[in-house]
């Protein structure tokens, strides 16, 4: 189920829906040679928001306010998990035993059906860290 769970940093871009507007932001990371590792991209009323986790998160928040981005960097739970049936749910029921309170949740694509990477931010994020890695 849980391969790994760790602390990690997540990049969440608010900007005017324009078109382009992702392509610009990954290609400033792109460019400088750092891996999104997960995204996550939505529009509402006009705007558009877009959550990042990736392999350089120092240089990641530089770089984007030097591509006209404000960026606001937030902690999140990175955890590796399967890619089956059932793990989401048992993750998220872990975390409402405890009185944890999803606020946002993202993951990559596996690769040929290994393990994906499950961004998950919380009210509480070291209690979340705590309960999931108990077996």
């Amino acid at each position: 189920m849980i391969q790994s769970v760790k602390l990690g940093k997540e990049h969440v871009v608010v900007t005017a829906n324009k078109v382009g507007a992702l392509s610009k932001v990954t290609s400033i990371l792109a460019d400088h040679g750092i891996d999104i590792l997960a995204i996550s991209a939505q529009v509402a009323g006009g705007v558009a928001l877009m959550n990042l986790v990736t392999d350089d998160p120092l240089r990641t928040k530089d770089l984007l306010a030097k591509g006209g981005f404000k960026a606001q960097e937030n902690g999140v739970l990175l955890l590796e998990v399967e890619d089956k049936p059932g793990v989401l749910m048992r993750v998220t029921k872990k975390l409402a035993a405890r009185n944890v309170d999803i606020l946002n949740v993202y993951a990559s694509a596996p690769v040929s059906y290994g393990p994906c990477l499950l961004v998950i931010s919380t009210n509480h994020n070291e209690k979340a860290l705590v309960t999931l890695r108990k077996k």
